[in-house]
């Protein structure tokens, strides 16, 4: 049977990372570099996003982005703010800032894919973006008591995972389709260039 519950009704806890003291300058791949906002929107996970640190620093390993981390920004547009994505793979060069919080899931009782797209439906962001605070649309920030009272209808961990896996089979053909549909505007930008070559080529 499926319940209602809260997000903080399966967490064990919520890891935040810490402010750095950063440049502007974008890390390198190679350098460690501190999460922007940017890094947590609704596609995936952008690990170029990140500031560079500004003198030398020895990360706790807490503060390093793991494979399999969900991640949800706490301070963002009124669109984004409230974000989640689900890292792919470790990034021992990426760390969280204190805008961006580790979600530490009980998963014997939630599927962290499953709470990916939970956490993206539309009773989640309504929740989110009433209950976020700021004086300006740019910059809205939630609280970790708000991120706990997200409501999340929760089946079956057997259901969650099945929902997930429909649902990421989904979103992989609709990304197959878009990229197709690309693929035929980009050539129907170039037939008029094309059109024309042969017009005025000599050996028409």
């Amino acid at each position: 049977m499926s319940e209602n519950f809260k997000l903080g009704d399966v967490l064990h806890d919520i890891q935040t990372g810490k402010s750095f003291l950063t440049s502007e300058v974008l890390a390198r791949p190679d350098e460690l570099g501190v999460l922007k906002v940017s890094a947590v929107s609704w596609s995936e996970f952008l690990p170029n996003e990140a500031k560079s640190l500004t003198g030398d620093y020895t990360p706790a390993e807490s503060h390093k982005v793991r494979k399999d981390d969900l991640l949800i920004s706490r301070a963002n547009t009124r669109e984004l703010v409230g974000a989640v994505v689900l890292v792919e793979r470790d990034y021992p060069m990426r760390l969280l800032s204190d805008k961006t919080l580790r979600l530490i899931v009980d998963e014997g009782r939630a599927c962290k894919d499953y709470l990916l797209f939970a956490l993206r439906s539309a009773q989640a962001r309504e929740h989110i973006e009433l209950y976020a605070t700021g004086t300006s649309d740019s910059m809205r920030n939630i609280s970790q008591d708000v991120i706990k009272a997200i409501p999340v209808w929760l089946p079956p961990i057997s259901v969650q995972r099945r929902i997930a896996a429909r649902l990421k089979a989904q979103l992989a053909e609709v990304e197959t389709a878009r990229q197709a549909a690309r693929a035929q505007l980009t050539e129907i930008e170039r037939l008029p260039q094309r059109l024309l070559a042969q017009a005025f080529d000599g050996s028409a």
